[in-house]
């Protein structure tokens, strides 16, 4: 006969050792393409300076950056298992926010965009010659597994960038989404400047890190 038979007779012949070493090569092939899809996806989404970064990459210079690691992986452990959690990023330049939350979207999934970006989508969408609306932008902000949010603060729409922020927020907090949120800002300018309605949708599940000290990429210049 051939095919589907074969196979079953051949599986049937082997030992309960050889079935078991059958099985577990099946799952490490398995496993294997689900961490090339996962990587492609990644490349997909990511700035391109992070390719080839992870969370294990990540050097932690001081202890500002070792605690936004330690908060990067509990956020990270704790949305692999269903929670809603919200990690907000803050600090100096440099000092790899961006790092931490691309190594959380290779491991995890999901998207990446700056604030100016989804302030200009949004804008777009309310032209005259636009192929999709406002109100599917915010669903589909609001329904991606996960979504980092980078650059707030550094736009110069800062009205149009507030009501995105309440928008996209209010969004995920009704749908229960995990949120990375990455700023320049300390934490006290960081809530001044989003407003206390999106701040309000941060307060159950938000951890925010403050990771300041000198650039690393003012380090890695040094080195050379």
């Amino acid at each position: 006969m051939g095919g589907i038979q074969d196979y079953i007779a051949q599986f049937e012949k082997m030992t309960p050792e050889q079935a078991a070493a059958h099985d577990a090569e099946i799952e490490r092939k398995e496993r294997e393409e689900q961490r090339r899809t996962m990587l492609d996806w990644y490349k997909s989404v990511a700035p391109e300076r992070y390719h080839v970064e992870s969370l294990e990459t990540f050097k932690a210079e001081n202890d500002a950056q070792k605690k936004g690691k330690a908060a990067a992986e509990r956020f990270l452990k704790a949305i692999k298992c269903g929670e809603f959690k919200t990690l907000v990023l803050l600090g100096n330049a440099g000092t790899g926010k961006t790092h931490l939350a691309c190594g959380i979207i290779r491991e995890f999934g999901g998207y990446y965009f700056t604030a100016p970006d989804i302030v200009e989508a949004l804008r777009r969408a309310k032209s005259f010659t636009a192929d999709t609306t406002e109100e599917r932008l915010i669903k589909h902000y609001g329904h991606t597994p996960l979504l980092v949010l980078d650059e707030i603060g550094r736009g110069i729409n800062v009205a149009d960038e507030k009501y995105m922020l309440y928008q996209v927020l209010n969004a995920r907090y009704n749908t229960r989404r995990p949120t990375v949120l990455i700023s320049n800002f300390n934490k006290a300018d960081f809530l001044a400047y989003i407003g206390v309605a999106a701040a309000d949708r941060l307060v159950e599940s938000a951890e925010v890190c403050e990771m300041n000290g000198t650039s690393y990429r003012q380090t890695l210049r040094g080195q050379k």
